[in-house]
């Protein structure tokens, strides 16, 4: 009676492992499928997106940062002194500091006393809905992740660079 247990679990398991292998859409990944970065110098830079003050660069690495529920790996490359106004997101915010000094503080106002600042390879997760603020000490490259949607809504208005003309 025993064995006959032990085996109904082994293919309970094994089938269960099956129908897990089997769950996705079938396809294989391919090389396509694969985003390989060698060096920090192979990567394209841009104009980062009108969400943000004007100044910085931006590079997509992996996903669509403002497609709902996709996955995304960006960068933003920010000046001496760039500052993103208190704002907040739908969605959890991955920022890890890659290069020079993040500042990065939580509030309705914009206060740096009231911050902290972070080397490379800080990190600071900040929770879906938490009012937020952020500046640059010195050239600055963090590394954001998440779930998109990366949209913003900035805690006053008149702050949001889309607003401005």
């Amino acid at each position: 009676m025993k064995s006959l247990k032990f085996s109904l679990i082994v293919m309970f398991l094994f089938a269960l492992g099956a129908v897990a292998r089997g769950a996705g859409d079938g396809a294989a990944p391919s090389a396509a499928d694969v985003h390989l970065f060698d060096s920090p110098k192979n990567i394209k830079w841009g104009p980062a997106p009108p969400v943000v003050p004007k100044g910085a660069q931006a590079a997509v690495l992996d996903g669509d940062p403002f497609k709902d529920g996709s996955s995304y790996t960006l960068r933003l490359k920010m000046p001496d002194g760039y500052k993103i106004p208190p704002h907040w997101h739908p969605t959890d915010e991955n920022v890890t500091v890659l290069s020079g000094t993040l500042g990065a503080g939580m509030g309705d106002q914009f206060d740096p006393a009231k911050g902290q600042l972070m080397k490379p390879g800080g990190f600071v997760t900040m929770p879906h809905g938490m009012h937020h603020f952020a500046w640059a000490k010195g050239p600055t490259v963090v590394q954001v992740h998440g779930t998109g949607p990366f949209a913003f809504t900035y805690v006053n208005p008149a702050d949001d660079p889309r607003n401005q003309h």
